[in-house]
């Protein structure tokens, strides 16, 4: 049974776009027999990392700060699968990317060559098998996840595991209002579900799956008019 530790990065938590797809994910992970905690970034205290590197120098493996990091760190540790939801703005939302500053204790205090890049090398107690993505943006196309996706793609790098297929969902506010307006998504909702599910089960997601999930819902052209 996989154990799974997922963030909802979204300021707007549940009430987000990123909850549509999400939430959804978690459900088809939960359906396999993945032991899951939810959190939200938005509700954690996550301190800005300052850097002096006195969790690798002085009190290895411990952050000098006592905020709500230290039991995070202790639970990621044990997680077989980090999973993050992550709405799309200029970059990471800001609670989010503390916490990816504040992992650092998470690493030993040497460096290993790993994909032509010198990076920390990971501590033998972190259980971390896979990194998932799950993200929402409110532009037509794929090419504003760009940026985030490949902060993820570093990340599952320096913790020497592999990035599962990104869960991409672009227009991510029509995909809200239609919802709300009652049309008929499910095949939208049920593809989420199905990917956690393959997650869970397979260790990563079909490419028809994730496909499935980011189907345009109006064209470019379209979204060009209505927002130009």
């Amino acid at each position: 049974m996989a154990r799974v530790i997922a963030f909802n990065c979204s300021p707007r938590m549940d009430k987000g776009n990123t909850a549509l797809i999400l939430n959804p994910f978690i459900s088809g992970m939960k359906r396999e027999g993945a032991d899951i905690e939810q959190l939200y970034t938005r509700r954690l205290k996550i301190e800005p990392c300052i850097g002096d590197f006195q969790c690798w120098s002085e009190t290895p493996g411990e952050c000098r700060f006592h905020d709500d990091v230290p039991e995070l760190l202790k639970k990621m540790s044990k997680a077989d699968i980090w999973v993050f939801g992550v709405p799309v703005y200029a970059k990471l939302p800001g609670e989010l990317q503390n916490l990816f500053n504040r992992t650092m204790p998470l690493f030993e205090p040497t460096v290993v060559l790993r994909g032509g890049s010198l990076l920390p090398s990971r501590r033998k107690d972190v259980r971390l098998k896979k990194i998932a993505l799950i993200s929402s943006c409110s532009f037509w196309g794929l090419e504003n996840f760009e940026l985030v996706i490949r902060t993820f793609e570093f990340m599952a790098r320096a913790m020497d595991v592999k990035l599962a297929r990104p869960l991409l969902r672009p227009n991510a506010d029509l995909l809200k209002a239609m919802i709300e307006k009652g049309d008929d998504l499910s095949h939208i909702l049920e593809a989420a579900e199905e990917a956690g599910a393959e997650l869970a089960n397979k260790g990563d997601i079909r490419k028809k799956t994730a496909e499935a999930v980011q189907i345009p819902l109006m064209t470019r052209k379209q979204f060009m008019a209505e927002n130009g």
